[in-house]
């Protein structure tokens, strides 16, 4: 049973609705805008006031516990069952309360269907990461999503899966919507996956994070789709979508057996490049199948014939092989902290710990091998630029454990820690900031242009490539629009007008290309001294 005090406002407030309904409403989503509840103007009697501050602070309790929830879920048969509705879609906000099971009993009832679905909605937009991701179902299929009433509910999702991707935040719930509609899939991915940089990223971490909830009985045409959106993802040469394309089918694995020759037979094989893709979902397979697999991945892991890179794909499944064989996963690590596979593994194995970095429940565990890792990279020798860019990143992924200040240069990361942000909670500033990110890329992208063709250290021009590459990915990925089509309050930023930097972004790789011509055709010039601002050109290319 409910406490009496809880039940008795609830019944309160039911028989107030009619009359006083908007006046309930307005208190509770007055009190997460910042105002003190006994501050708040009011013109509700004494005890619907009462009633109202009552349940604003039991209520969030009452959503973690399932015997309560039950009890809560059970109301919904009830008159009390339409102001507990009223309560989700007045708090859409709320940080402490769990809504999602709540929304998705009283979504049953065909009398509340269409105000959940309003609540849902407003839950997506304004909501924490897992209870917001929890509440996309309840807003239909592909065709329902895609409506414009829900045109900030799909800018806040890429949000959600963005950060989902990047802490590896399974949640097979959304793989039942996901796998249950072709339109939802459609949607959802196999729409992204052929459009913009940013869209085939979400495109890789939507199904990553979600098919472990793949259906059994999931429609065979469903299944192959799935596939065929996978393949190119998988063999897209930006690490962003690649990587979280082959975790992706490292856990589908786990869920369609069938898959696991073929990704036997591409780890064995001889082609580099299907060899990395599928070492990386080999290593995030689920514990179930690795410990039939287990003694193939050891042998890989202990075998001193193996290449960085091959240290380097394993390390990219870290965020699984951590938590399903914590023992393989130990001993991949002692050897790039021994020293094995130089800066292309150090910097696999730092990037492979940061999602678990951002889950505050196993910082603890990880904090010690990244610390190990940030040492390495201030103390390495570096012989060429490119091992200086790869201990640079080492660096700049660990400074979290530090909480150190990113490098001026370094605008995609900071981008990066206001989508982590936004995937909380909606800030006004936050969305600001990242409007004048935008606007602060040209001038960036051309200081770092200024540092690498100048007669700086090696690690100055390391550090500018570093910032070019990130200038431009920032750009291609262009992670403030979904933020500033975000905004549950207050007035919303205008996209920023980028036309001066996608000319400067566009025209730098001819301009690069020149130099490198020019640099050549003096008597005495190594050809190799340029290669990294060739290989430079080609990346900015791509971006451009």
């Amino acid at each position: 049973m409910l406490p009496e005090p809880i039940q008795r406002a609830l019944s309160t407030l039911a028989r107030a609705q009619e009359a006083h309904g908007g006046a309930i409403r307005a208190r509770w989503r007055a009190g997460g805008l910042g105002a003190a509840l006994t501050k708040l103007e009011s013109n509700l009697p004494d005890e619907e006031r009462e009633a109202v501050d009552l349940l604003t602070g039991a209520l969030p309790a009452l959503t973690h516990a399932q015997n309560d929830l039950n009890e809560l879920s059970d109301l919904f048969t009830t008159p009390e069952g339409s102001v507990l509705v009223d309560w989700c879609a007045a708090n859409a906000w709320a940080r402490d309360a769990e809504m999602a099971k709540l929304l998705a009993v009283a979504a049953t009832k065909p009398e509340l269907r269409e105000r959940v679905a309003t609540a849902a909605r407003d839950r997506v937009v304004e909501g924490p990461l897992l209870d917001a991701l929890a509440c996309a179902p309840l807003l239909g299929d592909g065709q329902q999503l895609a409506r414009p009433e829900n045109a900030e509910a799909r800018a806040r999702l890429e949000i959600l899966i963005w950060e989902a991707g990047a802490s590896a935040l399974e949640t097979p719930a959304l793989g039942k919507w996901l796998f249950g509609s072709p339109h939802t899939f459609q949607e959802m991915v196999a729409g992204p996956a052929h459009g913009t940089l940013r869209g085939r990223v979400l495109a890789a971490r939507c199904l990553e994070i979600s098919v472990r909830g793949l259906p059994a009985m999931t429609d065979p045409e469903l299944v192959g789709r799935t596939l065929q959106t996978l393949q190119p993802l998988l063999l897209h040469p930006e690490p962003l979508v690649w990587v979280h394309a082959a975790r992706a089918l490292g856990r589908l694995t786990g869920q369609l057996e069938q898959l696991e020759g073929t990704l036997l037979d591409w780890v064995l094989g001889e082609q580099p490049l299907l060899r990395q893709r599928a070492l990386t979902a080999f290593a995030s397979l689920p514990a179930d199948r690795l410990m039939f697999l287990a003694t193939n991945l050891a042998a890989i892991i202990s075998s001193p014939d193996e290449d960085a890179y091959v240290l380097a794909a394993l390390s990219a499944a870290t965020p699984y092989l951590f938590f399903e064989r914590r023992d393989l996963w130990d001993r991949l690590a002692k050897r790039i902290l021994a020293g094995d596979g130089g800066a292309i593994s150090a910097r696999a194995l730092a990037r492979g710990l940061s999602p678990l970095w951002r889950r505050d429940s196993v910082r603890a565990e990880v904090e010690g091998t990244l610390r190990a890792l940030r040492e390495m990279a201030r103390c390495a020798p570096t012989k060429t630029l490119d091992d200086s860019r790869r201990w640079i990143e080492v660096i700049a992924v660990a400074d979290m454990i530090d909480a150190a200040e990113r490098d001026p240069l370094d605008l995609e990361r900071g981008l990066e820690n206001l989508v982590r942000v936004a995937a909380q909670y909606d800030d006004e500033e936050a969305d600001a900031r990242a409007a004048r990110f935008a606007m602060s890329l040209g001038a960036t992208f051309q200081e770092a242009r200024r540092i690498l063709l100048g007669h700086g250290r090696m690690r100055q021009r390391a550090a500018a490539i570093n910032a070019l590459e990130g200038g431009a990915r920032a750009f291609a990925l262009r992670l403030w629009g979904p933020l500033l089509a975000t905004r549950p309050t207050g007035e919303a930023d205008e996209e920023p007008d980028l036309a001066a930097t996608w000319e400067l972004l566009a025209s730098t790789p001819a301009e690069l290309l020149d130099i490198v011509k020019e640099r050549r055709q003096v008597e005495g010039a190594d050809p190799e001294d340029d290669v990294p601002l060739e290989v430079l050109a080609l990346r900015l290319g791509g971006y451009a």
